[in-house]
């Protein structure tokens, strides 16, 4: 007997996504790789107690805590997980999610296509070298190449200035700031034409056909 594939059961709009993806710059390889739980739970644990990242994502807990987090975050199906790397090195963590399942959906109206991502940069010798507008270009690419959003959302803390300077040169666009329990963020939209069309992008793209 055939079985019928129902609602239930068919593949969210996260799962659908691949588990790696590259993209080449001028200068460098970047890829994004699910999380391999346990495999990637050291590395993991490194980063979430580093001095820079502590502040922001508050996971500077002890490793059975930390391994029940990622248990928790691999099973929920609205997001996925990958490391981040650059020519081969693993330099950061993201977070890939559909908003409409979202706790981000309490805070805004948005819609059933859209997909966000939070990052974390995880080495230290790479903060502020730069990388946030290449990972951020990787991580936009891979979801409007990967999933029929049309835009995607960011919310980060207003206090990340660093995501400002990045947004503007990749089509992001400040929209107002939301008042979230552990922070005060700022709402961005960034939609798929405007991101192509961004001056970093296109950059980006005249250095790799040159």
């Amino acid at each position: 007997m055939t079985r019928q594939m129902t609602p239930t059961n068919l593949p969210t709009r996260a799962q659908q996504l691949p588990d790696e993806y590259e993209l080449h710059t001028e200068k460098h390889t970047y890829r994004l790789q699910q999380v391999r739980y346990p495999d990637d739970l050291p590395l993991l644990y490194r980063w979430m107690h580093s001095e820079h990242v502590i502040e922001q994502w508050q996971l500077n807990i002890p490793m059975p805590t930390l391994a029940v987090h990622f248990e928790k975050m691999l099973a929920d199906d609205h997001q996925r997980l990958y490391l981040i790397l650059q020519d081969g090195r693993a330099l950061g963590y993201a977070e890939v999610y559909e908003a409409k399942r979202d706790r981000l959906a309490r805070y805004d109206d948005v819609e059933a296509d859209d997909m966000g991502w939070h990052l974390l940069i995880g080495e230290t010798d790479l903060v502020r070298t730069g990388l946030l507008r290449p990972v951020a270009m990787l991580l936009s690419d891979f979801i409007f190449q990967n999933s029929p959003a049309q835009k995607i959302v960011g919310e980060p803390d207003e206090n990340v200035k660093a995501y400002a300077w990045a947004a503007e040169s990749l089509g992001y666009e400040w929209q107002r700031t939301l008042a979230m329990p552990e922070k005060n963020a700022s709402l961005y939209y960034c939609y798929r034409q405007p991101f192509y069309e961004s001056e970093f992008y296109q950059r980006h793209q005249q250095a790799c056909v040159q």
